[in-house]
C-alpha cells in the first residue's frame, strides 16, 4: 500500500511496484490462481470482518460524492481486470497522505490524502488497478499456503500496523509491520516480489482495457520520487521490495510505451475531488481561495469548483452562488454543481428550493446516494423528520454497508421519534464498526419494545445470532 511515497501492500503483498518490463512470457509460474485452500468465500469473509474492525480504529471520510467516485473508478477497473468475484467494499481514510490498500475479500481503501499527490485519474487509476491485481490473483491465500500458515502475520497484527500507517505515521506503522512480518523475511520476500510483478503487469493491463492511460504508473512514480526526497525516514528495504530509483521509473515508462499510443483525456471529476481533499485538509480555506481565483492555465474549471466550494465552507453563500452560476450554464448535469447549489440554498435558509431541487435531480438518477443523503439532510434541516426517515430508509437497503448512512438513519429516526428505528439503526452502524456489545445492548432494547410484533422480535433474535457468528469469526483471527 502507498505510505507518504512509498508502498507497503497488505498481508505479504509487498509493495505497489511497476518496475518489471519483462515479456509477459518470462515472467515466473505463480501456480493456479484457483488452487487454494481458502476459499473466495473465506476471503469475503475475513475481509469484511477486517474492514469492521479498521473503521473502529480510524478516522473515516464521511463525504458521500467522493465515496462514489471512488466507487465508481473501483467498478470501472475491476469490469476490465480478471477480478472475477466484484463485491467490492471501499474505505477512505481521513488522511492527509499518500495510501492505497487492498485486503482479500474485495476490500480497497485509500487515504484521501492520495488526490493531492496525484496529477490526473491515470495515475490514481494506476494505483486502484494495482490493487485489483492483487484482488484478482488471490495473493493473499496462495500467500498463506506457500508458507504453509507458520510463518505469515496473523490479521490483527497487520490491522495494527496498517492503524498505526494511518494515525500515528510512517514510522510507526512501518515498525509494527516490520515486527509481525520479521520471521518470514527470508522466503515471503521472494515470494511477494513475484506477486508484485504480477500485480505490476496485470495493473497496467487493466489500464489499458479500460481506456486509460498506462503512462498514469510511470508518472505517479515520478511524483512518488520527488516526495520521498522530503521523507524523514525510509523503511526497510524489503518492505519497498525494491528502493525508487529512476530505473524503476524508466523500466516502467519503458512497459507503457508497449500500448498503443492514443490521447487520453482526463476526467474532471477527478480533478472536483482533488479540490475537495484539498479543502478537507486545508486549515485555512482564505489561502486556498486566494490561490484557485488567481491562477490561471488548465484545469480552470476544476479551480472555479474549489472556489465556490471554498466560499461555501466560509459560508460566503452569495459569492458562492455567483462563481457556481457559470459552472452550472455550461454543465447543468454534474452531480457536484448540483450538490454546491443545494449547500448554497441550504446556506440561505431556503430548505423548499433545496429539497425541489435535490428531488428533481434524483428523478432523473434515482437513488444517487450523495443526492439521497444530501435530501435527508436538508429534510431534517426543514423539520421533515418522518420523511428523512423513509429517505435513508429506503436508501439503507440500496448499501447495508455503508455505516455513516446508518449513523445519520439513527439521528433522524430520534428526531421522528420512531424508538424502535433509533436502536436498529445504531446497532447496524456499530456492528459495521465491530462493537459488537454495543450492537448487541441496541438489539435487546428493541426486543423489549416489540412485545406484540413477533415478526420484528424474530428478526432481532437473527440479528443476534448473526452477531454471534461475527463474534465467533473474530475470535479466530
Amino acid at each position: 500500500m502507498f505510505k507518504r511515497a512509498l508502498s507497503i501492500s497488505l498481508i505479504a503483498f509487498g509493495s505497489l511496484v511497476f518496475a518489471d518490463t519483462s515479456p509477459r512470457d518470462n515472467l515466473p509460474d505463480l501456480g493456479d490462481v484457483t488452487a487454494s485452500r481458502y476459499s473466495a468465500q473465506q476471503e469475503q469473509d475475513l475481509g469484511r470482518m477486517w474492514l469492521k474492525m479498521f473503521r473502529n480504529s480510524v478516522k473515516t471520510v464521511n463525504d458521500p460524492l467522493m465515496q462514489d467516485y471512488i466507487e465508481g473508478l473501483l467498478y470501472r477497473l475491476a469490469s476490465h481486470s480478471e477480478l472475477k468475484d466484484r463485491r467490492l467494499e471501499t474505505v477512505i481514510v481521513d488522511n492527509a497522505t499518500i495510501n492505497a490498500f487492498a485486503v482479500p475479500g474485495g476490500v480497497i481503501g485509500v487515504h484521501s490524502g492520495i488526490f493531492l499527490y496525484t496529477d490526473n485519474e491515470a495515475q490514481l487509476a494506476g494505483v486502484l488497478a494495482h490493487e485489483i491485481a492483487h484482488l484478482s490473483q488471490r495473493h493473499f491465500s496462495r500467500s498463506m499456503d506457500n508458507a504453509k500458515q507458520s510463518t505469515i502475520p496473523t490479521l490483527a497484527g497487520l490491522l495494527a500496523g496498517v492503524v498505526l500507517a494511518a494515525t500515528a505515521g510512517a514510522d510507526a506503522g512501518i515498525a509494527a509491520i516490520t515486527a509481525t512480518q520479521a520471521a518470514a523475511l527470508e522466503s515471503q520476500l521472494r515470494f511477494s516480489r513475484q506477486h508484485e510483478q504480477e500485480a505490476d503487469r496485470l495493473g497496467m493491463e487493466t489500464l489499458s482495457k479500460a481506456d486509460m492511460d498506462p503512462n498514469g504508473i510511470p508518472s505517479m512514480f515520478v511524483n512518488m520520487n520527488a516526495n520521498m526526497r522530503y521523507a524523514r525516514s525510509k523503511p526497510p528495504e524489503f518492505l519497498l521490495t525494491h528502493p525508487l530509483t529512476d530505473s524503476r521509473i524508466s523500466d516502467s515508462a519503458n512497459r507503457a510505451r508497449q500500448y498503443p499510443r492514443q490521447v487520453y483525456t482526463d476526467n474532471l471529476n477527478f480533478q472536483l475531488m482533488r479540490m475537495r481533499a484539498a479543502l478537507q485538509h486545508s486549515k485555512n480555506p482564505e489561502d486556498l481561495l486566494k490561490n484557485w481565483q488567481d491562477e490561471s492555465g488548465v484545469n480552470g474549471e476544476a479551480r472555479r469548483y474549489g472556489a465556490v466550494i471554498a466560499l461555501i465552507a466560509l459560508n460566503r453563500w452569495q459569492e458562492a452562488d455567483e462563481q457556481l452560476a457559470a459552472l452550472l450554464k455550461d454543465d447543468s448535469s454534474r452531480i457536484a454543481y448540483q450538490l454546491a447549489k443545494a449547500d448554497i440554498l441550504v446556506g440561505q435558509k431556503r430548505y423548499g428550493d433545496a429539497i425541489r431541487l435535490l428531488q428533481s435531480q434524483l428523478a432523473i438518477v434515482p437513488n444517487n446516494n450523495p443526492y439521497t443523503v444530501k435530501l435527508a439532510e436538508v429534510l431534517q434541516l426543514d423539520n421533515q423528520f418522518d420523511e428523512a426517515d423513509k429517505v435513508l430508509s429506503l436508501q439503507s437497503r440500496q448499501r447495508p454497508n455503508d455505516p455513516n448512512l446508518w449513523y445519520q438513519l439513527a439521528e433522524v429516526r430520534g428526531l421522528a421519534g420512531n424508538i424502535l428505528g433509533v436502536h436498529i439503526a445504531r446497532a447496524e452502524y456499530f456492528i459495521l464498526q465491530a462493537q459488537f456489545e454495543r450492537a448487541k445492548m441496541q438489539l435487546r432494547y428493541a426486543y423489549k419494545s416489540t412485545v406484540n410484533n413477533k415478526i420484528q422480535q424474530g428478526r432481532i433474535k437473527q440479528r443476534l445470532r448473526d452477531i454471534a457468528d461475527m463474534e465467533e469469526k473474530l475470535k479466530n483471527l
